[in-house]
């Protein structure tokens, strides 16, 4: 036995390390690797089965079958060797190995004389532990059992590798969450719309804005509560964003609460993935201000300088009454014209004229003193003080000027007094400055934001008061030598108020330029952007964390799907081959339940993934032709096995009327008939079951068929009838219990049949039966004479070669027994480079090629397959052996060149059918 000297070896540390990783010791017992180990005993016919871990100091048993053990000393362990190689370990007779003839479960009970164990060994080289079994009796592997040996121990390794992937998946996507809770306590409104507008995620701050609940809210739309003046704005904005492709749009306008107080919102819509991530800030405070400063041009309109509105484009959109008595000119006479060209004569310098209007497109202010002429000829001297208002995005929204009549200047600068009182009583800050950009006044606004009183901003540069202590002082220089050339800017910066605390301020800087071209002053706005520079944070990290989360759930549902359907294949495939190889009669009722359990687990996964699918946005519907009739025969030929153990009758009313072909998704639909079918069956003992097709109407492209399946079961109690479509329920609480189920098979069927654009109608009373009813319009196709691949005959099959790449030993051992019982000759590849080099030098009549594989995937195998010159190359059926059912892996199939796909595990039947339909065809 090996000597145990208390010191552990680098490399026994680092196998030590790496078993840890995995948090497998002393967990509770796991089904997974029960049925692993259940398995190997029936495969090998052997009465002891264990799958084990090997700590310091004991070898800790996982999952036992024939024996009640937890845990060996490691010194005593027969594993101890066999985790020293990287092959089955075997004694084939105890008694005659010196080794093992004095071991306590040897020399006495339960009188152990054979062992053989394989390492599981994980995708680092570490051996982990071992599966092991034990027989009473001398006996010796072959090599090809020693091979399955070997790879039932991998699988065991997938298991343990699943297990830990599955609790990392778990916590990362329990952290998104959080994440994204953090929308929770935001004071803006966030949600999720669909290409159509239906809110999908909304938070809880339309609660507190819009007086919805959360529910509520996710039944409306956008247009719902808009202000039904707003709409046809709202609607043409969305149409020329999505005309200009635009990402992101920002539009204003007013909601109705449910209180039915209107208040003005600003969104912002982000399209990414036929979808829109929406929030909403109120802004009814900010268009309050701009109904102030409505009503400041009210006052403007009652002062004696004249004010001037142009539009971007500089075409004058509004003049007070003062401009008329300067220039004699009314608003009708200047309104849709550039006022340049209305008051200039035959002494104005037109070279002046052109300088403003290149500033004014560069979006700069400025500031002018010219001769004009008014209406009436007479020439008169004016001061022109343009100021450019940018939008959001910096460009020009608008102009306004205020033109003075400087023959007489002291009545100018009394005018503008005015203007600063009306400066004075504006929310935003007004800073004035000279030249140098040293402060010469200030609102009380502005001191109300910053803390500071006026006395202590006068005469200093604001920005070195504001931000003496942050990063924004370059941002802050850049901006002053801007000034100093004569062009006007917008910031954002963080500032600091006198009593210390931080705020973010917006400052929009026009410098006011005189009639030589120079900086004579500059005015600045500002507005304190706290609240949208935090909400602007919150929105970009739920964003990030949202799509972290979609990318979470599509790799889990990827990882499910393989990691799953991957064991499954091997388990219900090889109890296809244990039943169809005359299994002892003993045996016939175990592998009969191993085949029902199994058969009945890879039905629940696929509840779970559809669902999980359709949660996730990514099932679509397929849409091909195919014969309503047959597939309807099929369905009830297949179930026939089912009825009969109930005691019922199960009948097919088809209204002749129907067309032989239409168009649709023939899978999703067998799906839904599948499920009601299966549920009347389940509920219904010793009585009638009928699934009726009715042409129920008819237009140029599309039929709609009426479905309705009737038993005179159980029936389902009135106050149940909504409830049991709902996810992980049923209609009584003994239900699950008695008949079985996860639950889900309605929701998933009311989900695919809102797919179909379709409802379901339930009929039922309590104790005598059920009807589900439900109308599906399909597209009309042209009638096919015969469909491909009904070609059964055995005959077919003999004489022709087929390839099966998989990395799955298993895999191959089970397509090799089952197709070869057809009189096909197989062959097969572990991985895409040795399959490459097999079609190169043989010809074979079809290929399966599995999808996941190390090295190149099928999906490239098959690529570099189709690009090899040569018509063999182009056209050998290609068929994709797949565990995943990710719509983009459908998608990849038609794009790499394979000609079709199975989904593991697979039926022998529907292998049978596929193989006769490309093997039949004439070449």
């Amino acid at each position: 036995m090996p000597i145990n000297t208390g010191v552990l070896s680098p490399s026994e540390k680092e196998r030590l390390c790496a078993l840890y990783t995995y948090d497998i010791l002393d967990t509770p017992v796991e089904k997974s690797f029960d049925n692993l180990a259940r398995l190997a005993a029936q495969v090998f016919n052997i009465p002891i089965v264990l799958i084990t871990f090997l700590d310091k100091d004991r070898q800790w048993v996982k999952s036992s079958i024939g024996a009640d053990v937890k845990e060996l000393s490691r010194e005593q362990s027969f594993c101890e060797y066999t985790i020293q190689g990287d092959t089955v370990f075997e004694v084939r007779d105890a008694l005659l190995d010196y080794r093992f003839v004095n071991h306590p479960s040897v020399s006495s009970a339960p009188h152990i004389r054979y062992y053989a164990g394989a390492p599981l060994i994980d995708d680092h080289g570490y051996a982990l532990g071992t599966i092991c079994l034990f027989d009473l009796f001398p006996r010796e592997l072959n090599d090809s059992q020693k091979d399955i040996l070997k790879s039932i121990a991998g699988e065991v390794v997938v298991h343990l590798l699943l297990r830990r992937k599955d609790e990392q998946i778990r916590s990362s996507v329990s952290r998104c969450q959080e994440l994204l809770d953090i929308t929770g306590v935001s004071p803006e409104i966030h949600c999720i719309l669909d290409h159509r507008g239906k809110v999908l995620f909304v938070n809880e701050a339309v609660t507190r804005l819009l007086g919805y609940t959360v529910p509520e809210a996710m039944e409306l739309g956008l247009l719902d509560v808009c202000y039904p003046e707003d709409i046809p704005g709202v609607l043409k904005s969305i149409e020329q964003g999505l005309q200009n492709k635009d990402k992101e749009l920002h539009i204003d306008f007013r909601v109705i609460g449910r209180d039915e107080v209107v208040r003005w919102i600003s969104w912002s819509l982000v399209s990414k993935n036929r979808r829109w991530y929406t929030y909403g800030r109120d802004i009814t405070a900010n268009k309050k201000v701009e109904s102030d400063l409505m009503k400041l041009s009210f006052v403007a309109s009652k002062v004696n300088n004249a004010v001037v509105i142009n539009d971007a484009d500089n075409h004058v959109t509004w003049v007070n009454a003062a401009f008329e008595k300067i220039t004699g000119f009314s608003l009708e006479d200047v309104r849709g014209k550039r006022l340049g060209d209305m008051i200039i004569g035959p002494n104005t310098d037109l070279e002046l004229i052109d300088e403003v209007r290149r500033l004014t497109k560069q979006r700069q202010s400025f500031t002018i003193d010219m001769l004009a002429y008014r209406k009436d000829k007479k020439e008169i001297w004016i001061s022109v003080y343009n100021t450019v208002v940018l939008d959001e995005r910096g460009n020009v929204d608008l102009e306004v000027e205020i033109i003075i009549d400087i023959t007489d200047k002291k009545r100018a600068e009394e005018e503008l007094q005015v203007l600063s009182m009306v400066a004075s009583k504006t929310n935003t800050g007004v800073n004035i400055q000279d030249n140098e950009g040293i402060t010469t006044w200030v609102n009380q606004s502005l001191e109300k934001l910053t803390g500071y009183r006026k006395e202590e901003l006068y005469g200093h540069h604001l920005g070195n008061i504001l931000s003496p202590n942050f990063y924004d002082q370059e941002l802050i220089s850049t901006s002053r030598d801007k000034s100093k050339n004569n062009q006007s800017y917008t910031i954002e910066v963080l500032a600091e108020k006198k009593d210390g605390s931080t705020v973010w301020l917006s400052v929009s800087n026009t410098p006011i330029i005189n009639s030589k071209g120079k900086v004579e002053r500059q005015i600045d706005l500002i507005s304190d952007i706290t609240q949208r520079k935090q909400v602007e944070k919150e929105m970009i990290e739920a964003k990030e964390q949202a799509l972290k989360l979609s990318e979470a759930k599509e790799m889990f549902l990827s990882v499910m799907s393989h990691e799953i359907r991957t064991p499954l294949n091997a388990v219900i495939g090889m109890t296809h081959l244990l039943l169809d190889n005359d299994p002892k009669i003993s045996q016939i009722d175990d592998l009969n339940i191993l085949k029902f359990s199994g058969e009945n687990l890879l039905h629940i996964i696929n509840d779970i993934l559809d669902f999980t699918k359709m949660e996730t946005g990514k099932m679509e519907l397929e849409v091909f032709p195919f014969n309503l009739k047959t597939l309807a025969n099929d369905i009830i030929n297949s179930l026939q096995v089912n009825v009969k153990k109930k005691g019922n009758q199960l009948n097919l009313v088809f209204d002749p009327l129907i067309p032989t072909m239409i168009s649709g998704d023939k899978n999703r639909l067998y799906q839904v008939l599948m499920n009601f079918l299966g549920n009347a069956i389940k509920f219904t003992e010793n009585g009638q079951v009928q699934l009726k097709l009715t042409l129920n109407g008819e237009t140029e492209e599309h039929s709609i068929i009426r479905f309705e399946i009737v038993d005179n079961g159980i029936g389902i109690p009135k106050d149940k009838q909504n409830y049991i479509f709902e996810t992980f329920t049923q209609a009584k609480t003994d239900i699950s219990r008695k008949y079985g189920g996860t639950g889900l098979g309605l929701a998933i069927t009311k989900k695919l049949l809102q797919m179909f654009n379709s409802d379901i109608i339930v009929d039922s009373t309590e104790g005598e039966g059920t009807t589900f009813s439900f109308e599906i319009a399909f597209s009309k196709t042209a009638e096919l004479s015969a469909s491909p691949g009904n070609n059964t005959e055995m005959s077919v099959f003999v004489g022709k070669k087929i390839l099966v790449v998989d990395d799955n030993e298993i895999n191959i051992l089970i397509a090799k027994r089952i197709l070869s019982k057809w009189g096909l000759e197989i062959e097969s590849a572990v991985n895409g480079y040795e399959a490459i080099e097999k079609i190169m030098t043989e010809s074979y009549d079809l290929i399966f090629m599995d999808i996941k594989m190390a090295g190149i995937d099928g999906f490239e195998t098959t690529g570099i397959i189709r690009d090899i010159s040569g018509a063999y190359y182009k056209n050998v059926p290609i068929i994709a052996l797949t565990a995943s059912t990710l719509k983009n892996d459908h998608y990849k199939f038609k794009e790499c060149g394979m000609n079709g796909h199975v989904l593991k595990p697979f039926n022998p039947e529907e292998i049978k059918r596929l193989l006769s339909g490309f093997l039949s065809k004439e070449k």
